[in-house]
């Protein structure tokens, strides 16, 4: 069901820049360094970050004078380290540490204010982000010292599919409608569906590289 929407929500940008004779299109890729805010039973655990990626598309739509909307559908890499003091269903009653991997879908419907009314201007964007995880490993280190490697189990008391976060970019377009921008993305909602677990929320820095490809 939720993939569902977030296929109907990412055609539905689609269908509303269609008809755009200024709507451009444009493709992007970049680095970024992945962590999460790990809080178990009212105490932050100790985190370490692990490096990602994401790659996508992108659209920009003209509202008027310098606001754009620029809505986006990216992969992205993302995960973290955490060591645990303390004992959680998730991920288990006997792990001590764990290092998570994830592969998820992310779609952004950002707004972009530029600074300039040139053709080659700084801009910030700013917005939502609603992230779709597919697929995860997870490497647990046990009390007993031993080490597991699993799939990450999505359900609803375990890890969820879905999150959210607020994400804002800073950066710069040229004259050919290439973009650098650098973003720091803060999520607002919980990795973890467990009730009696961690409250897991991503963070993310990152920087990326773009290119409409039907600039004018």
């Amino acid at each position: 069901m939720h993939q569902k929407t977030s296929l109907l929500l990412a055609a539905g940008l689609v269908s509303l820049a269609a008809p755009a004779q200024k709507t451009q299109y444009g493709v992007f890729a970049g680095a970024q360094l992945t962590n999460a805010h790990y809080v178990l039973h009212g105490r932050q655990q100790k985190t370490e970050a692990k490096p990602g990626a994401h790659f996508g598309v992108m659209l920009s739509i003209p509202f008027e004078n310098r606001l754009v909307f620029t809505p986006s559908l990216y992969y992205s890499l993302k995960g973290f380290k955490v060591a645990l003091t303390d004992t959680s269903s998730l991920p288990g009653v006997d792990a001590v540490a764990n290092d998570i991997t994830l592969h998820s879908v992310e779609l952004a419907p950002l707004f972009t204010i530029y600074m300039g009314k040139g053709t080659a201007r700084p801009f910030v964007q700013f917005g939502p982000t609603v992230d779709f995880a597919f697929y995860g490993r997870e490497r647990l280190v046990l009390n007993t010292g031993r080490r597991v490697e699993r799939q990450v189990h999505f359900s609803n008391n375990d890890y969820g599919h879905i999150t959210a976060a607020l994400l804002v970019r800073l950066g710069y377009e040229t004259r050919k409608g290439v973009l650098f921008g650098a973003h720091y993305s803060h999520g607002v909602g919980s990795l973890n569906n467990n009730d009696f677990g961690p409250t897991i929320k991503h963070r993310i820095f990152g920087v990326s590289v773009g290119k409409y490809l039907t600039h004018r």
